[in-house]
């Protein structure tokens, strides 16, 4: 009987996963319609930057040295520092960095170098965003995985994680 009840339970965490988190495929039209998605600016003349950004942890410099990160437009985030994108535009974002574990919390200032325009490229059976700042290529990532959960709680929240792989350029 306990094994049964315990296969059960199993079986059902399972289920839930399988409806819950859903791997979306990766497309570029997929990607800028989940970026588009995600945007939330109330101005087209002013842009905030802190109207649901993409966060990934940055931590140690994480996002700088390791090859492989995560983003999420959750924001349920709780990292000392991070790194967002927040988009304004499907295939254009503001990049700014946050320190949340010292007093007080701070924020960068956005400056032009901070502004990135998003290239989809594809090379056989890889797919690739390409950063680029005043039209100059900054950062390469091969697209991993994108994920959208929804929550079975507060609001039916529906949020992406975007796994990529550092490149290098």
């Amino acid at each position: 009987m306990k094994t049964i009840k315990t296969l059960l339970i199993l079986s059902s965490l399972f289920f839930l996963n399988y409806i819950c988190a859903q791997q979306i495929e990766i497309t570029e039209k997929n990607i800028i319609n989940v970026f588009k998605k995600t945007i939330d600016q109330e101005s087209r003349t002013k842009i905030r930057t802190f109207s649901n950004p993409w966060t990934s942890d940055n931590s140690s410099d994480i996002y700088f040295k390791s090859d492989t990160i995560t983003f999420t437009n959750s924001k349920n985030n709780n990292f000392c520092k991070d790194i967002n994108w927040t988009f304004y535009r499907k295939n254009k974002f503001i990049r700014t960095f946050g320190n949340h574990c010292e007093e007080p919390p701070t924020y960068s200032a956005t400056k032009i170098i901070d502004y990135f325009e998003i290239k989809f490229r594809e090379i056989g059976e890889k797919k690739y965003l390409e950063l680029y700042n005043q039209e100059k290529l900054i950062e390469k990532f091969e697209i991993i995985s994108l994920e959208t959960t929804q929550s079975l709680s507060y609001k039916n929240v529906i949020t992406y994680s975007l796994k990529l792989r550092r490149e290098n350029i």
